[in-house]
């Protein structure tokens, strides 16, 4: 089966050639019966893996502050 975007629609062509035409990538994955893959941790547990992904997240950065006058000095 084959899954594609056309002019604001998603489109699924099955074996046999027939069209099928969905508002949403999602419900065209549903009909088709995609599955998404699973991703495996080292000791299978999941709670390892979202609390990894906590501590590398982007958006907590330490803000580094830069003072421009305190290097010039006067004579």
């Amino acid at each position: 089966m084959l899954i594609y975007e056309k002019r604001g629609r998603w489109c699924l062509r099955d074996n046999s050639g027939k069209l099928y035409k969905f508002n949403t990538e999602s419900e065209a994955k549903k009909f088709a019966g995609w599955v998404p893959p699973v991703e495996e941790t080292l000791n299978g547990s999941e709670t390892e893996e979202k609390s990894s992904k906590k501590e590398t997240s982007p958006n907590k950065q330490k803000t580094v502050l830069s003072s421009k006058g305190s290097s010039k000095k006067k004579i």
